[in-house]
C-alpha cells in the first residue's frame, strides 16, 4: 500500500527530537548513529517534509516536526499498550526508568525497587536522579517522584506522602553550642545548605525561611552530602526526619523549627493504560505508605 510507513521512523524521530541529538537517541534505542540517521531521512521524503533542524543546541523540531509529536506519541502508547498487553500474556516485560530526588531515590527506593525487580524477573527496572532537566514528557523518566504537584502538563498525580523536616545538628557540635534557645542564637553558627542556583524546588529554601541572618558555611547539592557534613560538625542543617534519623543526628528546636514537604508520584497520562508502568507505580505508592509513620518527626523520649 502507497500510504504505509514503518513506524521505526516514528520511534526514532520522537526519541530525536526528545534528546536533541542523534547521538543520544541511538544509545536509548540501542542501535548505531546511521541507523537513527536513515530513519529520519526516510520519514522526513515519505512525509514530504523537514521534521528537525539542526541549531547550536542540537536537533529541534520544525513546525511540521511539532505538528506531528503530539500524534506520533499516541501512536507510541498504542505500540507499547499492544506490546504490554500481548507479547507476554500473564508476565509484565520491557523498561520501566523511576527518577526521584537524591534523598527519597538513595534512602527509599533504592532499597525497595530490588524486591520489585526479584517478584518481575522480566521488568526492566531503573532508578535515576531527578535534577530539573529530567522530563516525564520528554520520556527522559517514566515515572517520576516529585517535591512539587505540577501545574499543568497531562500527568496522572498522586500524592504519595508527607514528610517532616527538623534542624539538625551532631552530638558533638551540639556539645560545644549549649546556648542555642531561640532562633536569633543560630545566627552564631554555621550552617549546611543547598547551593542557591543549582536548588531545583524552592521547597528546599529552608534557611532563608529560618531567619535571613543565617551564615551558610558548606553547600552541598544534595541531601546525603548534606548529612555527611553535619554529621562530620560542619554545622547545623535543615533534613528529612527520616534520614537524619538513620545517621543519629540531633533535632535543635524541634518545636519551634519544624517543615513538613510532600512527595508526589507522576507519570503521563498517555501511560495510564500501560500495565508494567502501573505496576511500578502501584508498588512504590503501597509501599512508601504502609511506612508513612517513618517519614514523620518522633520526639526523643524524655
Amino acid at each position: 500500500m502507497a500510504d504505509r510507513f514503518d513506524w521505526n521512523d516514528i520511534q526514532y524521530f520522537l526519541e530525536t527530537a526528545r534528546s536533541g541529538r542523534i547521538s543520544r537517541a541511538a544509545k536509548r534505542l540501542g542501535v548505531s548513529h546511521t541507523t537513527v540517521a536513515r530513519h529520519l531521512s526516510h520519514l522526513d521524503k515519505r512525509l514530504h517534509n523537514r521534521l528537525l533542524d539542526l541549531d547550536v543546541d542540537g536537533y529541534v523540531p520544525t513546525e511540521a516536526g511539532a505538528a506531528l509529536i503530539p500524534l506520533a506519541e499516541e501512536m507510541e502508547a498504542a505500540a507499547a499498550a499492544i506490546l504490554d498487553r500481548l507479547e507476554r500474556p500473564g508476565s509484565l516485560s520491557g523498561r520501566v526508568r523511576v527518577g526521584a530526588p537524591d534523598g527519597f531515590g538513595n534512602t527509599v527506593l533504592s532499597r525497595l525497587l530490588p524486591d520489585l525487580a526479584k517478584a518481575e524477573p522480566s521488568l526492566e527496572i531503573e532508578l535515576v536522579p531527578v535534577p530539573a532537566s529530567h522530563k516525564l514528557w520528554n520520556r527522559e523518566v517514566d515515572i517520576a517522584v516529585s517535591l512539587e504537584r505540577p501545574q499543568s502538563g497531562r500527568l496522572v498525580q498522586q500524592k504519595l506522602l508527607d514528610y517532616d523536616l527538623r534542624l539538625y545538628g551532631s552530638a558533638e557540635f551540639l556539645n560545644d553550642s549549649s546556648d542555642l534557645h531561640a532562633k536569633e542564637d543560630l545566627l552564631r553558627y554555621p550552617f549546611v545548605g543547598y547551593i542557591d542556583e543549582l536548588l531545583y524546588s524552592a521547597e528546599l529554601n529552608f534557611t532563608k525561611l529560618i531567619h535571613p541572618g543565617i551564615h551558610t558555611a558548606y553547600r552541598a547539592a544534595t541531601v546525603q552530602a548534606q548529612i555527611d557534613a553535619v554529621t562530620g560538625g560542619a554545622g547545623l542543617g535543615v533534613l528529612p526526619c527520616y534520614m537524619a534519623r538513620a545517621a543519629n543526628l540531633i533535632p535543635v528546636l524541634a518545636d519551634e523549627i519544624a517543615f513538613t514537604r510532600g512527595y508526589w508520584l507522576l507519570y503521563g497520562e498517555d501511560d495510564r493504560e500501560i500495565s508494567r508502568i502501573r505496576r511500578v507505580a502501584g508498588f512504590i505508592r503501597e509501599v512508601t505508605q504502609a511506612r508513612q509513620s517513618d517519614f514523620r518527626f518522633t520526639p526523643s523520649p524524655e
